[in-house]
């Protein structure tokens, strides 16, 4: 799954809920970081490890992928 910037600022700049932990422990150390510098290198950076993250763990994804694909 690719996730576009424009993706990744909504999850930094929203609140969403997923299933997934580790997935939401994720985003809220992210979140902490880009609030502090919200550069377009640190977007970037933070779109591709989203990313990842999600290609490695998408099997136990489930529900979230559905919730990231409306965004």
């Amino acid at each position: 799954m690719m996730i576009t910037t424009q993706q990744a600022e909504k999850l930094l700049k929203n609140d969403y809920s997923f299933e997934s932990l580790s997935f939401s422990m994720m985003l809220m150390r992210m979140k902490i970081l880009y609030a502090e510098d919200d550069s377009h290198a640190n977007l970037e950076q933070y779109t591709q490890e989203i990313d990842t993250f999600l290609e490695k763990f998408k099997p136990s994804m489930g529900t979230d992928l559905l919730t990231l694909q409306k965004l």
